[in-house]
């Protein structure tokens, strides 16, 4: 059997219940959903656009969990411009939120938006910060957001190896119809899409179709 098929048989077939969370332990990180990845720049993409809805649907029925927004925020002289295009400078366009998510964050008493100046917004100092703060109340982190096999990947990978390291027992879960990530030259979304799932998923993180 193709490999591909084969990745795309492990990951499919299993969803998740909403209700069969404890939501005061639950919180959703939302990775990166900003203008400059979704409708306009460089690096914005249709794909991603497709996943919104999905990602609108889950902050509502998470909204009064707690929720932390990513956002790209990058200075001019940004060193990650080395790898990738110029993008979501600070105070741009780009940089903000999408519009349909704006209403969770702005409603959400317990919703946060944090800038981060790299791919992985694990090493965020404010994050980092969060995460201390909510260590001990949190115990399931739903990731949703783009780009599978960047931003996400990273965050997922990241957190869920200080939990081992920290011998906490946490969930991580990333819901298949809420990540995508763009198709350019030799970067194939499909294959690097799966691939950065399945990675997620031998290294402990739950991925799932869905979260109903």
């Amino acid at each position: 059997m193709d490999i591909i098929v084969e990745i795309e048989n492990e990951l499919k077939g299993k969803s998740l219940e909403l209700k069969s969370l404890d939501m005061k332990k639950s919180a959703l990180v939302t990775i990166d959903m900003i203008n400059g990845f979704v409708y306009s720049g460089d690096l914005s993409s249709k794909r991603v656009a497709t996943i919104v809805k999905n990602i609108e649907e889950i902050n509502q029925m998470m909204l009064k969990c707690k929720n932390v927004f990513f956002a790209d925020n990058h200075t001019e002289s940004s060193l990650e411009f080395k790898s990738f295009p110029k993008h979501c400078i600070k105070n741009t366009d780009e940089s903000r939120l999408i519009p349909e998510l704006i209403p969770f964050l702005s409603q959400n008493e317990n919703a946060v938006f944090i800038e981060k100046n790299s791919t992985n917004g694990f090493n965020s100092r404010n994050f980092r910060d969060w995460l201390d703060y909510n260590i001990d109340e949190i115990d399931n982190y739903i990731v949703v957001g783009c780009v599978t096999d960047i931003c996400i990947l990273q965050f997922a990978l990241s957190i869920k190896a200080f939990f081992n390291e920290e011998n906490k027992n946490k969930r991580v879960i990333v819901p298949m119809n809420c990540v995508d990530t763009f198709d350019g030259g030799t970067h194939d979304a499909h294959m690097m899409n799966l691939f950065a799932l399945y990675n997620m998923k031998m290294c402990g993180v739950e991925v799932v179709d869905k979260i109903n």
